[in-house]
C-alpha cells in the first residue's frame, strides 16, 4: 500500500510539475493573472466549437502565486534589492510585460525524457541575458545555473531517481565534484542541474535560498528531499569588461608573430634565386617562413637519419583515436535529451576502444619510450650522449610554443564565446592558469596543486617530460650492464603494473573510463 502511495505520488510530481509552474488551486483574484484550463470530459465527444455559455464555470490557479516560490520574493531573502526587483516581476507579469514573460520564458522547466536521461535543463541563456526591465526598477536578466541534489527515502522513488541516472548516483559524488576548479572529466549523468531567470540585483545565495524552498516545496508529495547549490561563478550577466593589460600582451604577442611570419616569408620569397644562406642570421631570417616550413612539414620523399617511418602511422591513427574517445568524453558532459541511449549505443564489444580513452594515451607513450630508448643507445654507442645538452634540448623544443598556448589560455581564450558550461569548461581552467602559470613551464602541473590545474589535457606533457628525465636510469643500464639493466627493466614494469592494481583493488574503484560502469 505503501509503495502504491508512492508510486501515485510520484505520477503526481510529474504532471504536477510538467509544466514548470505547477498549477496550485486557489480561490480566484482580481489581482492576479488567471489561467483556467479545463479538462475535456471523456463520457462523451465534445465538438471542436462549443458555444461560450457551454463552457462550465470551475476554479482557476494562481500563476503569479506559482512563479513567486521560484523568484527571490520570500522573507528569507536579506537582500532588500534583490526582494523588490522580484516582486517587480511579479507586478509586471499581471499586465504581462514581455521583459517579464521573457524573464519566465527562459527559466528551466521539467524537461520530457528524464527515463532518457534528460535531467539537466538549461532553459534559455540568451534570452535570459537580453532581458532589461521596463519599470521604475532598474536591472537586467541574470542567469544562475543550480545543482540540485535529491534524496529519496522510499524503496519505489529511489528506483525512479536510479533509472534517471543509470545508477551512477554513488560513483559521481556530485556534492564532492560538482565544484571544482577544473573540470570533472567523470561522465555527468547523476547530477540535475536546473537554470533561473532572476534580477541581476540578486546574489547566488538569494537564488539558492529560494530554488532550495521551490524545489522542496515541489517533491514533498512523493516524500523525497531537494537541495540546491548554487556557485558564484555560476550566475551570469550580460556585460562588457574592458581588455586587462595580460590581454593587450598576449594581442601583442600573437600580432609579432604574424608580423615575423609575413616578413620571413616576404624574404623566404625575395630570395629564392640565391643560394640558401647557412649563416646564422640567414637561417633566422628564414625561420619563421610559411613556404618553407610548409615543404618542410609535407615533404615525403626526404628521410632524415634516425627517423622511424613505421611510427607516422602509429601517430596519425593513434590521433584520431584520441579525438574520438575525448569526443565521447565531453558528450557525456553535455546535456543531451537522450543521453542514456548513448550508454546503450556504445555497449557493443566493438565500440569498446571508443569509450576507453587510457588507451590510446599508452601508444604514444609507447612510441616515446621507443624514440627515447633508440636515440638514447644510439648516442651512447657513439658516445656522444649528454645528459644535459639532452634535456636542454628537450625543454626548448616543447617550452616556446607551450609558453604562447598557455598565454592564450589564461587571456584571450573566456572571451571567444559563453553559455551555460562556459564556466566549468573555460573560466575556472583560465582563473587556474592565472595563478598556476609557472608549474607548467617546469612541468610540474600534474603534482603541483593537482586539484586547480592550468589546462588539465597538458598532464601529459609534464609526464612524458618526467619520464623523459628517468629513461636515462634504465636505458643507460641496460646499455653498460644489460643483465643488470633487464633486472631493472622487468622490476619497473612490474611495479608500475601492480601499484595501479592495488590502487583499483583497495579503494574499489572503476579501472578505466567506462561510460555505463555501475
Amino acid at each position: 500500500m505503501a509503495q502504491n502511495k508512492s508510486a501515485l505520488s510520484l505520477l503526481c510530481l510529474l504532471a504536477f510539475v510538467s509544466g514548470h509552474w505547477a498549477t496550485e488551486a486557489v480561490p480566484n483574484r482580481t489581482d492576479s493573472v488567471i489561467f483556467s484550463p479545463q479538462p475535456l470530459a471523456r463520457t462523451k465527444a465534445v465538438p471542436l466549437v462549443q458555444p461560450r455559455e457551454e463552457v462550465p464555470e470551475h476554479d482557476g490557479f494562481d500563476f503569479a502565486s506559482v512563479v513567486s516560490r521560484f523568484l527571490p520574493t520570500s522573507s528569507k531573502i536579506k537582500n532588500d534589492a534583490c526582494r523588490q526587483d522580484s516582486l517587480a516581476v511579479l507586478e509586471a507579469l499581471k499586465t504581462l510585460q514581455p521583459w517579464a514573460l521573457q524573464m519566465v520564458d527562459a527559466t528551466a522547466k521539467l524537461p520530457a525524457g528524464l527515463l532518457h536521461g534528460n535531467i539537466k535543463s538549461y532553459g534559455q541563456f540568451d534570452e535570459c541575458l537580453e532581458v532589461i526591465s521596463k519599470g521604475r526598477r532598474q536591472f537586467v536578466g541574470q542567469y544562475c545555473l543550480a545543482n540540485v541534489h535529491i534524496q529519496a527515502f522510499e524503496e519505489v522513488t529511489d528506483r525512479f531517481l536510479d533509472e534517471i541516472t543509470l545508477g551512477r548516483r554513488a560513483n559521481e559524488i556530485t556534492y564532492n565534484r560538482t565544484h571544482m576548479p577544473v573540470p570533472d572529466l567523470l561522465p555527468s549523468m547523476a547530477l540535475i542541474q536546473f537554470a533561473s531567470c532572476i534580477p541581476s540585483s540578486c546574489t547566488p545565495e538569494d537564488v539558492q535560498v529560494t530554488l532550495t524552498d521551490a524545489m522542496q516545496w515541489a517533491v514533498k508529495p512523493t516524500g523525497m528531499r531537494a537541495s540546491v547549490q548554487v556557485y558564484p561563478e555560476s550566475c551570469t550577466t550580460l556585460k562588457s569588461n574592458p581588455f586587462t593589460k595580460g590581454e593587450v600582451a598576449m594581442i601583442l604577442v600573437i600580432v609579432i608573430l604574424l608580423l615575423l611570419v609575413f616578413f620571413s616569408s616576404a624574404y623566404d620569397i625575395a630570395e629564392l634565386n640565391y643560394a640558401e644562406s647557412e649563416s646564422p642570421i640567414g637561417k633566422a631570417l628564414v625561420a619563421f617562413s610559411l613556404p618553407r616550413n610548409w615543404e618542410r612539414l609535407f615533404k615525403e620523399d626526404v628521410v632524415q637519419p634516425g627517423v622511424i617511418g613505421s611510427l607516422d602511422g602509429i601517430r596519425v591513427f593513434s590521433t584520431l583515436w584520441v579525438v574520438m574517445t575525448h569526443k565521447i568524453l565531453y558528450y557525456a558532459q553535455e546535456p543531451w535529451i537522450n543521453k542514456l541511449q548513448l550508454v546503450d549505443a556504445l555497449a557493443s564489444l566493438i565500440k569498446m576502444p571508443l569509450i576507453n580513452t587510457l588507451l590510446n594515451v599508452d601508444t604514444f607513450l609507447l612510441i616515446s619510450g621507443l624514440l627515447k630508448a633508440y636515440h638514447y643507445l644510439r648516442d651512447l654507442e657513439n658516445k656522444r650522449f649528454n645528459f644535459i645538452s639532452c634535456y636542454t634540448r628537450r625543454y626548448l623544443r616543447l617550452t616556446p610554443a607551450y609558453m604562447v598556448v598557455l598565454g592564450f589560455y589564461a587571456t584571450l581564450l573566456v572571451r571567444l564565446s559563453s553559455g551555460p558550461g562556459w564556466n566549468k569548461f573555460v573560466e575556472q581552467p583560465t582563473d587556474a592558469c592565472k595563478t598556476n602559470w609557472f608549474y607548467n613551464l617546469i612541468y610540474l602541473n600534474n603534482y603541483l596543486d593537482n586539484g586547480n590545474q592550468c589546462m588539465v589535457q597538458t598532464w601529459y606533457l609534464a609526464m612524458d617530460f618526467q619520464l623523459c628525465l628517468l629513461a636515462p636510469l634504465i636505458v643507460y643500464p641496460l646499455w653498460r650492464w644489460p643483465n643488470v639493466g633487464k633486472f631493472i627493466f622487468i622490476s619497473v614494469t612490474l611495479l608500475s603494473v601492480s601499484i595501479p592494481f592495488i590502487t583499483i583493488y583497495c579503494a574499489r574503484a572503476v579501472p578505466s573510463y567506462v561510460l555505463g560502469a555501475s
